[in-house]
């Protein structure tokens, strides 16, 4: 069975795949299932590269709708309730984008439409994202990749830049959030 969807998989078109890529995250869909695809489908050097690409234009997309399309209705909504959308002092700014970048759990969508209804600047929104979530992308897709071909050591090797990659994240989220700056930009959330 696993073969007939393998194959299925290898005859889809890649305009279909790239536009999955670029759209699903959009929504509710992990991303990661996705890259894991990307590197059984394209391998590893064209599927980081259409990966990278999918991504840039999907935080385009998603800092378009959250930063002009979205933020408008939800800051009516939220007034009739008393509140406001929180804003983020510039000096902070990076701060908070590499928080919410960096705290697992997060699904893609949701970084993407907060820090675009809190208007984080474009720079910071793709110059940190992006750089954070390519590494991300890189480690799923060797995996695929390697699992799809075969070569345990490669997985191996996927898994354990992984697990690094999380073990880092978590721990400089932890370091982070427990330092006098994170606790003064957990303050501003809760404003």
């Amino acid at each position: 069975m696993l073969e007939t969807i393998i194959e299925h998989f290898e005859t889809l078109h890649p305009a279909f795949f790239i536009l999955g890529l670029t759209l699903l995250p959009l929504g509710p869909v992990p991303v990661s299932p996705i890259w894991l695809l990307a590197g059984m489908r394209f391998g590893p050097g064209v599927g980081i590269a259409v990966s990278a690409f999918c991504l840039l234009v999907n935080f385009g997309i998603a800092y378009v709708l959250s930063s002009r399309v979205i933020r408008g209705p939800l800051e009516r909504i939220l007034l009739r309730f008393e509140f406001n959308i929180p804003k983020v002092p510039v000096e902070d700014a990076a701060k908070f984008t590499f928080m919410i970048r960096l705290v697992p759990g997060n699904p893609l969508c949701v970084q993407n439409y907060l820090l675009g209804i809190m208007r984080v600047r474009p720079l910071l929104y793709f110059g940190i994202g992006l750089p954070i979530q390519l590494l991300y992308a890189i480690a799923f897709i060797q995996f695929g990749g390697a699992i799809f071909e075969g070569q345990l050591g490669r997985v191996i090797l996927a898994a354990l830049f992984l697990v690094v990659i999380i073990l880092g994240v978590k721990l400089g989220a932890k370091y982070y959030l427990n330092s006098k700056d994170g606790r003064r930009m957990a303050e501003i959330g809760e404003e």
